[in-house]
């Protein structure tokens, strides 16, 4: 049985530290206008909100 994953990929996340997913997050949020379809926004949304998830994990470095 194949792992189901909350993202459209598998990503390895392990090396980022807060800063980053932060830096990224900043990235997502002024790109989010410049978006022309809601297709576009809503997969941009589902990617902010991974990244937001994995801003939370306590395993994180700082």
């Amino acid at each position: 049985m194949a792992k189901e994953s909350d993202f459209p990929f598998d990503l390895d996340l392990s090396t980022l530290d807060t800063g980053s997913i932060t830096n990224i997050l900043n990235d997502i949020e002024q790109h989010l206008p410049l978006m022309e379809s809601e297709g576009d926004i809503s997969q941009l949304l589902q990617v902010k909100k991974f990244f937001e998830k994995e801003l939370k994990e306590s395993r994180r470095l700082h």
